[in-house]
């Protein structure tokens, strides 16, 4: 199994990075609903989510979903769907899901009028290719709204595990450098007419320790690192920055792209 599998086989380690920015976020209004408010649902909306994890983004937007929509929510993970199933409750039957690649979208040209692609472009080997895919499935002036972190995303978080180890890495630095908000709109627009790029502002405001570590056990790069140096001295370690400044403060740089197809040009 490759790390990347490993890592989202289901949304454990994945909920351990949420729950760390749910409790310690400085900007009251989600993520997902800011999220979801940039959305434009036509008439009987076609909707592709690719990467959609356990679906954490439609379960709270539950009450703000158009009646006539038809959502199809895939992943390549067999048991992050599995968890979506099971987040959305009675409310999955609202929902289609299917494992998919999405370098290889198994849709006809012009199937969807918006595609969502929340935090995952950049775990995709061929960008290009699934950006293109993407686009192929999109109808005419169908939109893919795409979010993604910036290079100095979290970069105290970053310091703070230098300071304690030189030798480890914030592992969602690659992320930015792949597909970020420096980048990422020149990839985009190899394949869209119009890109937009919009910030998300928040930071973290952190007053306990566990939460800490439970992040960084969720990342297995870090973990065996961790490991080694053995935990109960990283965990001192937080400890004592902790009780030095009585919180950790960590700066956010996310946001979202928009790119859009151009309207059907007439002879």
């Amino acid at each position: 199994m490759s790390l990347l599998s490993e890592q989202y086989s289901n949304s454990k380690k994945f909920m351990a990075r949420i729950e760390l920015h749910r409790r310690f976020r400085t900007n009251p209004y989600l993520w997902t609903h800011w999220i979801f408010d940039h959305f434009k649902f036509p008439r009987n909306a076609k909707v592709l989510e690719l990467g959609s994890g356990n679906a954490l983004l439609w379960k709270s937007n539950l009450k703000r979903i158009p009646e006539d929509a038809h959502i199809l929510l895939t992943d390549f993970s067999d048991g992050m769907l599995n968890d979506a199933r099971k987040v959305l409750g009675d409310d999955s039957e609202r929902f289609e899901f299917k494992v998919m690649d999405a370098q290889e979208i198994t849709y006809p040209d012009d199937s969807f009028d918006i595609a969502i692609a929340n935090l995952m472009l950049y775990h995709v080997p061929d960008r290009d290719k699934a950006i293109s895919e993407i686009s192929r499935v999109l109808k005419p002036e169908g939109a893919l709204y795409a979010t993604t972190y910036s290079s100095n995303n979290m970069k105290e978080f970053t310091d703070l595990l230098n300071n304690y180890d030189k030798n480890l890495y914030n592992p969602i630095e690659p992320f930015a450098s792949a597909f970020g908000l420096e980048n990422g709109q020149e990839q985009l627009k190899k394949s869209f007419e119009k890109v937009e790029m919009i910030n998300y502002i928040d930071s973290l405001e952190i007053t306990e320790t566990e939460p800490i570590v439970d992040y960084v056990l969720s990342f297995s790069s870090i973990k065996g690192n961790i490991d080694r140096d053995n935990l109960e001295g990283f965990k001192d370690y937080l400890d004592d920055v902790l009780d030095k400044n009585g919180v950790i403060k960590i700066s956010k740089d996310t946001g979202m792209f928009i790119a859009k197809k151009p309207k059907i040009k007439l002879d």
